[in-house]
């Protein structure tokens, strides 16, 4: 009888385990939020050193800005795509829209509120965030502020 009630109680107690496993590995960074706001600007720095363009993005009601390196070409092209992959650009950016980079990290303002994009996103995780080599760059406080996203979809 001693038996069986220590092998209930291993049983029990190795449940318990993969119980507390099991909830302790969900992750909330992976959470998916959502968002409608405008392509704004770009990091000057992807602009400078002719890498992966990575977007401003501000919200509807100004409450958040936030920048992504996965809406544009996985190689620096210009006119600049908007895309999550090859097959579905949303827009097309002007090569001209960004001749003032050393200037402003943002589009002109006759064109700031043209790119509308609903989006959903999680956070970047430290081992998914970019972190270009841009030394001789002036800092954009906005822009440094912003909150590094990984897009996950996104429609006009």
């Amino acid at each position: 009888m001693k038996t069986k009630v220590n092998q209930f109680k291993c049983l029990l107690i190795l449940f318990c385990l993969f119980l507390i496993i099991g909830v302790g590995c969900e992750k909330d960074d992976e959470k998916s939020n959502y968002a409608e706001g405008y392509i704004v600007g770009f990091d000057p720095c992807t602009i400078n050193h002719q890498y992966r363009i990575g977007y401003i993005f501000i919200s509807t009601d100004l409450q958040d800005t936030l920048v992504t390196y996965n809406l544009s070409d996985p190689s620096y092209k210009m006119p600049a795509s908007v895309l999550l992959n090859p097959s579905d650009t949303l827009y097309k950016i002007p090569e001209s829209y960004f001749q003032n980079y050393r200037n402003s990290a943002y589009l002109p303002k006759a064109v700031r509120y043209e790119f509308k994009i609903k989006i959903t996103y999680a956070y970047a995780t430290n081992e998914e965030k970019k972190f270009n080599l841009c030394s001789t760059d002036f800092n954009y406080s906005d822009f440094n502020n912003a909150k590094q996203v990984i897009i996950k979809s996104a429609i006009k």
